[in-house]
């Protein structure tokens, strides 16, 4: 089982957000793709979760064409996301915004759960003993009943990860999701991500934040100006000019110059 992006191109109107990309994700591996601003890291994520069309080119789920699969159903075929920036209503609490990642996996209907059917009542049991676990995992068992207008918007994307995860994806696609965390939360979503890899979950990650990348990365894409760049492991890639200059930028390569 994978994800297989094929010669995927995007367009809005006259401007080329992506050009001819092809990657891919197994279940159980761990993916980084890595640009400067605007090199169409999140329009990349958005071509295959369906919030964008493609102009050209092939996005396959467990071998399956997506091309007339609109995002709802994609989420059926296993596939979670994060946000560059969260969504939540900042009313909701913690426990709420986690509950929610379940309903695409719940099996309630609507009769079943007007009725408050036993089998309803039970899925609703094991669903909060499995948020319990998962804020727990994420160390926000404390903050269960606070809203989410009143966190930083560092735990807030941790919230977003966490609700994420109770979907039980297959693949999950996560956007930045360590901007704004403390060296401790970053720890936290390390340590998740890594398990969630162990397990089988195929994991593809949008990430400034290259100490991180080269911690948990198997492979590692670099997007220029919706082109891809290079592609190679995160500790290949760092001694690559093409990639300093993209990445890092030609000061620093100018930096690495004088130091020699």
């Amino acid at each position: 089982m994978s994800i297989q992006v094929d010669n995927v191109t995007v367009r809005f109107g006259g401007v080329t957000a992506l050009s001819g990309i092809s990657i891919s994700l197994t279940e159980g591996q761990i993916v980084t793709v890595i640009g400067p601003n605007g090199s169409g890291k999140s329009t990349l994520f958005n071509a295959i979760t369906g919030l964008v069309p493609i102009a050209d080119g092939v996005v396959r789920i467990g071998g399956t064409d997506m091309a007339h699969t609109p995002a709802y159903l994609r989420i059926a075929r296993g596939l979670a996301r994060s946000f560059q920036t969260p969504r939540f209503d900042p009313r909701v609490s913690v426990e709420d915004a986690v509950l929610c990642g379940f309903y695409p996996v719940s099996r309630a209907g609507i009769f079943g759960s007007m009725l408050r059917s036993p089998r309803v009542s039970r899925e609703e049991r094991a669903f909060l003993d499995d948020c319990k676990r998962i804020l727990e995992d994420f160390r926000l068992s404390n903050l269960s009943h606070k809203t989410l207008g009143e966190l930083p918007m560092g735990q807030v994307r941790l919230v977003e990860v966490a609700r994420a995860i109770a979907n039980q994806p297959r693949y999950l696609l996560l956007d930045e999701p360590a901007a704004g965390l403390t060296k401790v939360e970053q720890g936290i979503l390390i340590a998740e991500i890594r398990r969630l890899a162990g397990i089988g979950v195929g994991i593809l990650l949008v990430e400034h934040n290259f100490a991180m990348v080269r911690e948990l990365a198997d492979e590692a894409i670099v997007l220029d100006r919706g082109e891809m760049l290079l592609r190679g492991k995160p500790a290949d890639l760092m001694h690559d000019p093409a990639f300093i200059d993209a990445y890092l930028g030609t000061s620093h390569s100018h930096q690495q110059e004088k130091a020699r």
